[in-house]
């Protein structure tokens, strides 16, 4: 009977621990990006992309859709890979028509239009010209394309490396004197009839 308590009171114990352990473990909410993409031109291309994607670590689930405007919807554990990482692994997926998947961002910041507001995000972004370029594609509704410089990566180092997309939301988003206090938004999946162009510069 006493081993009996006495190997209940270590189940329960060992129990107690295990659910505080769980606890302490820190939990990390996935970011959902989507890349718009050029050059996939067939389901092959889509599963290249999707395969490249998807052996990524970090990476906890990725989507790929073959239209005008291709798109990839990647869920990611930011602590663990960045945008920059995916984007890579995108530009890296075998190239099935001659010419590689180009990754790119949309971001919309409607205050574009205001010159002088243009001037403070152009100045903003040029803090990030070591990993991005950005292309103004309509100035008036604040369309930026936001094309990925070449990233090389080590193997052996497990943290996030490259550029990290929240960087540049937080000096844009958030309120002064910390940000810029502008509203942008990052488009995703289900634009209409978008033709992004074709930009092999940088690569």
């Amino acid at each position: 009977m006493r081993l009996l308590t006495f190997v209940s009171l270590l189940l329960s114990q060992s129990f107690v621990s295990l659910v505080a352990a769980e606890k302490e473990k820190p939990t990390t909410s996935p970011t959902t990006l989507t890349f718009f993409i050029t050059g996939i031109e067939c389901a092959a291309c889509v599963e290249m992309v999707r395969q490249s994607v998807s052996n990524t670590p970090g990476v906890m689930d990725v989507f790929v859709e073959q239209r005008i405007d291709s798109y990839a919807s990647v869920a990611f554990d930011p602590q663990q890979v960045s945008a920059h990482q995916i984007a890579q692994a995108i530009f890296d997926s075998m190239p099935l028509h001659g010419r590689p998947y180009e990754p790119r961002l949309m971001l919309t910041i409607p205050d574009y239009a205001k010159s002088e507001i243009a001037a403070k995000v152009d100045a903003v972004i040029a803090q990030h010209a070591a990993f991005i370029e950005v292309e103004t594609m309509d100035k008036a509704k604040g369309e930026l394309l936001l094309y990925f410089l070449p990233l090389k990566s080590d193997p052996h180092h497990k943290k996030p490396q490259g550029w990290n997309h929240t960087t540049l939301l937080h000096t844009l988003q958030d309120p002064a004197p910390k940000g810029l206090g502008l509203k942008v938004q990052v488009l995703s999946e289900g634009l209409d009839m978008l033709i992004l162009p074709t930009k092999t510069s940088g690569r």
